[in-house]
């Protein structure tokens, strides 16, 4: 794999894994992802927008269907 940088390689690490169904461990990488990026202080890492990072990282992880279901109690 291509060194690209930290975010970079992690996000392509958790493609690799969904790919070859390991979820569990996709779904480490993503959380490692996020790790990245809330710790990150400028806006843009690895030539991309912060805010672009966290949707591609939030969609995957809803694509997974990792998250527990919300139930709205009125």
């Amino acid at each position: 794999m291509k060194k690209v940088g930290k975010i970079t390689n992690t996000w392509k690490k958790a493609l690799q894994f969904i790919k070859a169904k390991d979820i569990p461990s996709a779904v480490e990488q993503l959380d490692t992802c996020l790790l990245i990026l809330a710790q990150e202080e400028s806006d843009i890492i690895d030539n991309l927008k912060v805010d672009l990072w966290k949707m591609r990282v939030w969609v995957k992880i809803e694509d997974l269907g990792v998250l527990p279901e919300y139930e709205a109690r009125l």
